[in-house]
């Protein structure tokens, strides 16, 4: 190309340029004429402009024009801060770059001087464009010739570079003009709309503020419902004849999940004629059902029309019903799930015109009634199970002060030591025989303090102390209603003893149709509350005890021969005592040291005569009537020697005073009689072998001679042995 030499040609450029401008041509069409007529008076291949984004801070490429194949494409951009440009554009100075390959050679991250290379471009010119004074851009000169540009092409071409400036700040101007033109258009669309809207928004605000003035009314109501009671039936009652007012839909539903967690129950209202009908809502499975997809997804589910093939149990049951549209909602508190609240119509379609939003408030509601309620049953039933368990600790605190330790080195006792460690690990169900008195529940005591559950209770049950009509509902529990005067749900003692260990004593006294739900322990590890149909697991270790022999009463129908095999997987036979009178020393002096401790007296020695009468006993009452003639002769000896007198030692049953007895009344006799056969049965009155069996009376009748004579029986069962 011919140099820069006919600057009166470039004159004439100049006034066309000038011309186009100012007839209004578009900065294309500039640039066009730029790259067509520049040729003789310029040397260059490429010829592109970038403008300046003031709110980015990029340098971005807007048009180009070139003789060959594009690396540098427009939409190109990168950031001023920092680059080679930024000088050039604050003091507006021109740059000449001879030789690219060098420069890129010395600055290899400017990435567009490596893309125009790429396009063979040796040297460029870039000018600064100019606005008001201020940088908005610049223009590219490139060649494929080295050392193509001088000063004298920057003083021909900054006439030029203030052309494209004025028509890119006229584009950008006309642009502007364009946009607020549009604006402008638009507003007026807009104000006509909104005059046109003005009407119908005022009116749809009117309808909002009245439904709003529901909602509140109907919120009020609802806190106030749920302020009123703790009972989940009456509340839900109460809110669901709100709501029916508000929706009109045919049924009402509260839903919840079974205390096991295996199941839901819950009652529904079903308005009928415009009177509601509360009725109950049968238990039924969570698994595969909707309730159980509501609770898991805590998410709505609403079905427009139940003649749609079911996808859930729920659907085809309602549509049996007649309904014809639901929704499940789901009740949270504290994100958690306690229950669904369904809603039905005999209409499809029907919830699309209920309030969802307002509906999801009440959920929120009932969701507190239910917590409340529920917190307040958990109490009531954590209070009631600590007031059973302070009983049976109070009863463990005695016997371990009355009891102690297993007393005895004897070589029956010795075996049964051997027997309890042996089993107190395995975890295996226990039988303990033996006869009245000799100590069967310290042996279950020592079992469950050897064994894994010694940090949990042991709920001791006499059977022989409770009727046949309660003891199912005090072993197993029962439900509210299951019978009369079960006002409210009562657990049992196995689901007390959960996680501990149970003590049967007198198991042969249990009734048939109980030793069936026994058998049901011992197998399976599950109970049913009297009343209940739901079964409850529990992890319990049973100890049964007796002082019967229980294959006879097998043999007699009494007894189940199941349950026996079933109970005598370990049996523990504790000697009577006397078969271990070597044990009658240790035993004497271990009475004499806790009644010297409880009534403050200190005995130093027995008498021969004493010793000599307590080991030739036959000990029929066997380690309790031991110890209660050593009490006895605590409190009546004199000095610091026990002395037993030998009429206190019966050796079987109580002898009949004679009746020709002077000085004495037949009533002091009768008394006599009765404190003599209490004290030899522990004071156990019923059961073969209590008092009343021993005198050959009926329980009751002894029970009002007892009260006639002034006799009180304290029973020694609990906290002396079996």
């Amino acid at each position: 190309m011919a140099s820069a030499t006919h600057p009166d040609h470039f004159d004439l450029l100049n006034e066309r340029l000038l011309e186009q401008l100012n007839m209004g041509r578009s900065f294309e069409e500039l640039l066009d004429s730029i790259y067509d007529q520049l040729r003789g008076f310029v040397p260059y291949n490429r010829i592109s402009v970038a403008l300046l984004e003031q709110e980015t801070g990029l340098l971005r490429l807007n048009s180009c024009r070139s003789d060959g194949e594009v690396a540098l494409k427009v939409g190109y951009a990168s950031r001023i801060v920092g680059s080679t440009l930024a000088t050039l554009l604050q003091n507006g100075q021109p740059r000449i770059i001879g030789d690219l390959p060098v420069y890129l050679a010395s600055k290899p991250q400017s990435a567009s001087t490596r893309l125009i290379v790429r396009e063979g471009m040796r040297s460029s010119l870039t000018l600064p464009l100019v606005g008001n004074g201020q940088p908005i851009g610049v223009v590219f000169f490139s060649s494929r010739q080295r050392n193509a540009y001088t000063s004298d092409h920057v003083a021909l071409l900054r006439p030029l570079a203030g052309h494209i400036a004025i028509s890119m700040e006229r584009t950008q101007l006309i642009a502007e003009l364009r946009n607020k033109q549009t604006a402008l258009v638009e507003a007026n669309q807009t104000k006509d709309l909104f005059l046109d809207r003005l009407r119908s928004e005022v009116e749809e605000q009117t309808g909002q503020l009245r439904a709003s003035e529901r909602r509140y009314r109907l919120l009020v109501e609802m806190s106030r419902i749920i302020n009123s009671s703790l009972d989940v039936r009456r509340v839900f009652a109460l809110a669901a004849a709100e709501i029916q007012k508000l929706l009109d839909c045919d049924r009402i539903s509260l839903l919840m999940t079974h205390e096991l967690g295996t199941a839901r129950h819950g009652f529904a209202i079903d308005y009928q004629d415009d009177k509601g009908k509360c009725i109950a809502v049968p238990t039924r499975p969570l698994p595969g059902s909707a309730f159980d997809w509501v609770m898991q997804h805590r998410m709505p589910r609403i079905v427009r029309s139940l003649n749609a093939p079911p996808q859930f149990p729920e659907d085809e049951l309602l549509r049996d019903m007649g309904y014809r549209s639901m929704a499940y909602l789901p009740l949270q508190s504290r994100e958690q799930s306690v229950g669904v609240l369904g809603l039905m119509s005999r209409r499809v379609n029907e919830p699309d015109q209920w309030d969802m939003e307002l509906l999801g408030e009440v959920c929120g509601q009932l969701s507190i009634a239910l917590t409340n309620a529920s917190t307040y049953d958990e109490i009531r039933r954590l209070k009631t199970e600590l007031e059973q368990q302070n009983v049976y600790l109070r009863d463990e605190i005695r016997s371990a002060q009355n009891v102690g330790g297993i007393v005895g080195d004897s070589k029956a006792m010795n075996q049964v030591r051997i027997a309890i460690e042996q089993v107190a690990i395995a975890d295996s169900t226990v039988l303990i025989l033996g006869e009245t008195g000799t100590g069967k529940e310290l042996i279950a005591r020592a079992i469950h303090e050897a064994s894994q559950r010694r940090e949990q209770l042991m709920v001791k049950v006499n059977c022989a102390a409770l009727s046949s009509n309660l003891i199912t509902s005090e072993l197993f529990g029962h439900e509210s209603g299951a019978f009369t005067g079960a006002s409210e749900q009562r657990r049992g003692r196995f689901e007390l003893a959960n996680g501990g260990s149970i003590f049967l004593d007198e198991i042969s006294e249990v009734p048939l149709e109980t030793q069936v739900m026994l058998l049901r322990v011992l197998q399976e590890r599950t109970i049913e509350r009297v009343g209940g149909s739901d079964l409850i697991p529990i992890n319990i270790r049973v100890i049964a005890a007796s002082n019967r022999d229980l294959m006879t009463a097998v043999d007699a129908g009494r007894f189940r021969e199941d349950l026996y095999y079933r109970l005598n997987v370990f049996p523990i036979h504790v000697p009577p005592l006397r078969q271990r009178r070597e044990d009658i020393a240790a035993l004497l002096n271990h009475f004499i040291e806790r009644f010297g401790r409880r009534i403050n007296k200190r005995i130093q020695g027995v008498s021969r005569e004493t010793m000599e009468l307590l080991m030739n006993c036959d000990w029929p009452g066997n380690i309790r009537e031991l110890e209660n003639i050593t009490e006895r002769a605590m409190v009546v000896s004199r000095g610091d020697t026990l002395v037993v007198e030998s009429n206190w030692l019966t050796g079987g049953k109580p002898q009949r005073p004679a009746s020709s007895g002077r000085g004495r009344s037949f009533a002091d006799v009768e008394r006599e009689t009765i404190r003599d056969a209490l004290n030899c049965t522990g004071g156990r009155i019923y059961g073969s072998e209590g008092a009343a069996a021993l005198l050959e009376l009926k329980p009751t009748t002894l029970y009002g001679k007892m009260r006639k004579l002034g006799i009180k029986c304290t029973r020694q069962i609990d906290d002396k042995g079996s």
